[in-house]
Parts: C-alpha cells; structure tokens; sequence
C-alpha cells in the first residue's frame, strides 16, 4: 500500500532529509550515516489535491559525490550556469557582456528553444509602434489573481519593472541581425482577459542548422564571442558545497567527469520537470499525467535536474503544486470562438475564454483528448466581428503585426488541416457528424439548440455573450479537430527577489541562483497567460538580472 504525507511534511520531511544528507555526502559522510538518517513521517491524506505523494521518492537520496581521481579536467570560470535554454543563455550572454568568465553546461547537443512569443511591459519596439501598455498595477493585480495569489508579488514586480530593460537590451545588441515585433494577439474577454506585450523575434543564421529560436542563437553566439565556454552533451549530476556556500558543479561527459569550480556563483537553467512523471506525479497535478496530453520538447531534456541539484544542496520546492502550462496546439492550431463539441457531439462549455481553460475543460472531457470546432461558410465575417470583444491565441493569428484581423493565414491553417485530417468539411450537417465520427442525433440537436440561443439572443445554456453566438446555416460546414497538450510545467524552487534558491527558515543558499523554470514562485494554480509569452520573457529577464546580481556583487 502507497503511503502519503501532506506538502508541507514532505517538504520538511523527506526533501529535506535529502538535502541535509547531500550536505553531509559533500563533506564526507559515510554512506551508512547518510541512511540513517530520518525518514518522513507518513500520514493517510494528502493536504494538496490533485497531487499524489509517497513517503519517499527516488531523489530522496543524494548521489556519491565524485571522486577527485575521476575527474578528467577541472574548468574555473566567474559563473557557472546549468542548462543553455532562452534563460541561460540570456545570462551568460549578459554576464560575459559584463566582463565575467562564463561557464555554460548543457546535457543537450545545441541550446534547447521552443515557442515563439517573449513578453515585455512596455518595450520601445511598443512604443515605436504606438501601443501602449495598461498601467503596472493592474497588470500584477491580475497576474496574482489569476495566480490564486499564490505566487510572489515581488518577483511579478520585478518582471515589470525590468523586462523592457532587457528586451531593448536585445534590441540594442542584436542590430539587424533580429527584429522585435511587438503583436497584437490578445484575449480581451470581460472576466478574463489578457494585456499586450508579446513580442516575436525573428532573424536569420546561415549556420543555424539546428532551428534554434533567432534570440537564442543570436545570445548563444554573442556569449562565446564574448569568451563564454558551452559544453555540450554535459549533464551536470551534483553541486559541489564548501560548507554552506555552493562553489561547483559536477558534470559528465562522454569522456568522463568535471568539475566546474565557480569563483562567484553557480546559475541552475535547467528547465522544467515535464520530462520526468515521478517529479509530476510529486509537484504537479493529474493532468501532467496524462500521457496524451504531454508533449514537452526535447526529448530527454527537462527532468529537473536542477530542481534535484538544488534540494541535495539545501533548497526547497515551491509548497503549492507546480503549474501547467497547457496549449491547444495539438491537430489544428487553430479553434477560434464558435460552438465546441466533444468526441460525443455534445456542447460542453462557453467557448468564450482563455487557452488554459479550454485545454482544462477537453481534458475533463470523454478521452480527454481533443474538441470539434464547428461554424459554416461565413466564419471569415464572423471572425472579423469576434476578434476585438475576445481573440487570443488560437481564435486570433498567432502573431498579428497589424491592428486589423485578415482572413488569409486561417484559410491557409483551415486548408491545411482539412489535408491533414484535422479538420473536415461537408455540405450537410450529417455528412458532417459522419465526417467527425460523432453521434449524429447527438450533434444535430446541439446545433439546432445553438442555432435556436442565436436566434432568440441568449445563451441560456453556458452563457456565452449574446454577440459572439454566431448561426450555423450556410453550407459548406467545417469542424476543426483541436487538443490540448501540456508544454511546461514552469516552478520549482524556492527564490527571492535576487533569484537566490532559499533554504529553510528563507536563508539564501550563497552562490546558487536559479532562473527560469527551474525557479519557483512566478506563477500557481495554473500559468497565467496575462501576456502571452510571459514564461519567456521573465525568464529572459531572470537571467539578465541573475548576471548582473553576481556581477556585481
């Protein structure tokens, strides 16, 4: 029989038990004395719903530390930073900017990158293009609401205030070789909505054979032109400890072990903890179990190293379950805002809301797998007339750079999925059920029924508002196959407002900071997407500050 221990007693139980064996393995405790330490105390129920927690988990044990004689090589650098992702690189990019000695360790072959939306408050590529941001305080007012204000209002501060600072940063460095676009895409329902500051950013690279996002390569480059060292194909397995200050890390390659001795500060960029279930089944919730909706990229990457890294050496996991971030991005990358059927043919919700609870409600769904957008021949006209009361990502273009919404890249999306087979089109309402493989009476009432709630001007049945019903009549008929799938699951470990990892009691580990994923207490409950592209922008804006904080001292 599994047991289970609330969070707060894992936390001070077993994780911890790790971390202070960790502390005792790096100054040379025996191994038997590291098994003798205490183990958690089990309890029946767990104080977290949704998540699932044993007494023990496989990271409850720190490694053997590595013996000097097994290393091949020992690397000095100023900072050492785990992980070469759009964190990472952003810190080392700004670190060696700024003079210091850069080490980078990556376990992949070439900097991870995936996504293409970065969020800024208020960039001067905004500001040139005439769009003006909500105030500061409304914007962190929502982002910790929609948080369940259980992230930390100190570090949604600290992205506002500084995240334009670094996207003109990049701005000013790169020259033509990117172009900052700031975007128009954005929800703007009435109970949740989002504000504008996405941005995309393109650029061009010969020899960028592995399509690595253009910022990414870009500051991966400018770093090793500023004297920053990448190892690649390095998995780093443990940080080094000289009594309570973190001053390496040991990583392995194929020819052996290093150690990477940090004179200031060792970065943990590691990522997320998608790519590892029994790290999910311990922080997240039961939808990153799913296997249907994980779909984290690249394989073999984001298994929380860091996070395990960082509790053998003292820190501690965010109390509130790690968060999803969850995007309809399977089958056809568009939905839009018309009637939504599930794999039964059956209306399910008000289809008048953000991304994150669309994929939510599929999920709750029969199978859990994918939705039916359903609409008729006039939907160009009707999505014309949605876009300015609600939009957002997978109802608006991706990356809109003007204020008007134009059909031709949703035809392009439609007439590809409908080639694909994540769509399909018929010229009756039957043909088309039979097409979606859904109960025919099932789905004939339900349009009929949405048909009638257009007709008399209210949705009496999930209230939907009354002017984004649209009457589904004019052959040909469309439905777009659309599923939700997990991307990320974006916390980890506890940081202040320096990105320091904290101890027990709050203490500050000295020299180790984690940015990025890796990092906690950016979001909960769900990922907030109050600009689309917030994960990227702040961890962007994580690893900037990150290197001028050790910097600078």
């Amino acid at each position: 029989m599994s047991h289970e221990v609330s969070r707060r007693t894992f936390l001070t139980g077993a994780a911890a038990t790790g971390a202070l064996a960790a502390l005792g393995a790096m100054a040379g405790c025996s191994p038997a004395e590291t098994a003798n330490q205490p183990q958690a105390q089990a309890t029946g129920a767990s104080d977290s719903p949704g998540t699932s927690e044993k007494a023990s988990w496989s990271w409850d044990t720190p490694p053997e530390p590595v013996a000097e004689s097994d290393l091949v090589e020992t690397v000095e650098a100023d900072i050492v930073i785990v992980g070469a992702g759009i964190s990472g690189v952003t810190a080392a990019c700004r670190a060696s900017e700024l003079g210091a000695s850069v080490a980078v360790i990556e376990k992949m072959a070439f900097p991870s990158s995936r996504g293409g939306h970065y969020a800024a408050y208020q960039s001067k590529a905004m500001t040139e293009a005439g769009m003006i941001n909500d105030p500061k305080d409304q914007i962190v007012a929502d982002w910790l609401r929609f948080s369940g204000d259980r992230n930390k209002e100190e570090l949604a501060w600290l992205f506002i205030d500084r995240s334009s600072e670094v996207m003109d940063w990049l701005d000013d460095m790169s020259g033509d070789d990117l172009s900052i676009i700031p975007i128009y895409t954005h929800y703007v329902g009435p109970q949740y909505y989002e504000h504008i500051g996405t941005h995309v950013i393109r650029g061009d690279f010969a020899d960028n054979e592995n399509k690595i996002s253009a910022p990414v390569y870009f500051m991966w480059k400018k770093a090793e032109e500023n004297g920053a060292r990448f190892s690649f194909d390095t998995a780093a397995e443990q940080l080094v400890k000289e009594g309570d200050v973190v001053v390496g890390v040991v990583a392995k390659a194929s020819d052996g072990y290093r150690k990477y001795v940090a004179k200031k500060a060792v970065i943990l960029a590691t990522g997320d903890i998608s790519g590892d279930t029994e790290m999910i089944e311990a922080y997240g919730d039961h939808l990153g179990l799913k296997p249907a909706v994980n779909a984290y990229t690249p394989a073999g990457a984001n298994t929380g190293d860091g996070h395990k890294m960082g509790m053998w050496a003292g820190g501690r996991m965010q109390e509130y379950p790690v968060p999803t971030m969850i995007h309809l991005i399977r089958y056809c990358s568009l939905c839009f805002g018309f009637l939504y059927v599930n794999t039964d043919g059956k209306r399910f919700m008000n289809e008048d809301t953000w991304i994150q609870a669309k994929s939510i409600r599929i999920l709750e769904q029969p199978g859990g797998e994918f939705a039916w957008s359903v609409f008729d021949a006039n939907w160009p006209n009707d999505v014309a007339a949605s876009i300015p009361l609600a939009g957002g990502q997978f109802w608006d273009d991706m990356s809109r750079t003007t204020e008007e919404w134009t059909p031709e890249s949703a035809t392009k999306v439609i007439e590809g999925a409908l080639e694909s087979g994540n769509a399909v089109k018929a010229d009756t309402l039957e043909e088309l059920a039979q097409a979606m493989g859904v109960d025919e009476a099932s789905f004939i009432a339900e349009v009929e029924n949405y048909n009638k709630l257009y007709a008399q001007g209210e949705d009496t049945q999930f209230h939907k508002r009354a002017e984004l019903l649209t009457e589904i009549k004019e052959p040909p008929f469309y439905a777009l196959k659309f599923g939700p799938s997990l991307l990320a699951m974006p916390g980890g470990l506890e940081i202040n407002e320096q990105l320091q990892v904290l101890g027990e009691g709050d203490v500050p580990i000295d020299g180790l900071y984690a940015i990025g994923n890796v990092s906690g207490g950016r979001y909960a409950v769900d990922y907030p997407v109050f600009i689309n592209g917030n994960s990227h922008g702040s961890a962007m804006t994580w690893g900037y500050i990150a290197a001028e904080n050790i910097v600078n001292g």
